[in-house]
């Protein structure tokens, strides 16, 4: 018996927005526990808390800075000339600093991030998952939200800004060898131009970005986790989930923020 195409697609669309409302559902409650756990009931793992900020600090920061430098360079490269040609050297060094401080490097850095700690935290937690390891913390009392999840918002949280400041400063001396490569401009005139464009609330408008950043895309990667359900088929399939949601809420989030606060 065949169904009607309308049926299938009611069908499919009402799957759809259930696993959407399921997901919301997860990660708002997944947040809360994580949250009245550490701040009412005081159970924070140190530990855990410790060894995702060495993860996030340490082994992210060489993809982290080859994406912010390659992006430099390919900046540097169209960039550079066209604005010598036109008599703008002497603005080069704060037009640079202001798209890679507001925009550029929190974003490429956050994404950097996403593929190499928050996918591996998802594959993680969802084997933890289907091996009924997080079912077992659950009959001895541990939560695996104040466990697992509190200590990647916070590393997050402190993590991010940590990695966004290295990725800025480096991303700004990759700009100035190339762009003095290629239009010779003297460091002292690329210095005083970023000093007479960038100010404070630039420089905390990206590391605002930078910990709102860590604090979704963790969330989203343990919800993920949590939420797989099968085989190791699964795992993978809700690691490429996690990355997909992340990449897309980072853009959807860099506009509303710079938005808020321009």
């Amino acid at each position: 018996m065949r169904f009607p195409v309308e049926t299938v697609i009611a069908e499919r669309f009402s799957l759809i927005l259930n696993s959407i409302n399921n997901f919301i559902a997860t990660f708002s409650l997944s947040v809360s526990e994580a949250v009245k756990s550490a701040f009412i009931d005081r159970k924070i793992y140190v530990d855990n808390f410790l060894e995702n900020l060495r993860k996030i600090t340490w082994t992210c920061i060489p993809i982290s800075a080859l994406t912010v430098g390659a992006s430099s360079i390919v900046s540097s490269i169209h960039t550079a000339p066209a604005i010598a040609s036109h008599g703008g050297t002497s603005y080069l060094g704060g037009l640079i600093a202001l798209g890679l401080i507001r925009e550029g490097v929190p974003v490429m850095a956050t994404l950097a991030i996403v593929t190499q700690f928050c996918s591996g935290k998802t594959a993680e937690i969802g084997s933890m998952k289907i091996t009924e390891q997080l079912d077992a913390m659950k009959l001895a009392k541990v939560s695996p939200s104040s466990y697992i999840l509190f200590p990647m918002l916070l590393a997050g949280f402190i993590g991010f800004p940590v990695i966004i400041s290295i990725c800025m400063f480096f991303g700004l001396i990759v700009n100035f060898f190339i762009s003095n490569l290629l239009i010779h401009i003297s460091q002292t005139l690329y210095i005083s131009s970023i000093y007479n464009s960038i100010e404070i609330n630039d420089i905390m408008l990206g590391l605002v970005k930078a910990s709102v950043f860590g604090i979704i895309v963790t969330a989203i990667s343990y919800t993920c986790g949590i939420l797989t359900k099968g085989g190791s088929k699964a795992v993978g399939s809700s690691t490429r989930l996690s990355v997909v949601i992340n990449f897309a809420l980072v853009v959807i989030l860099d506009y509303i923020i710079t938005a808020l606060w321009i």
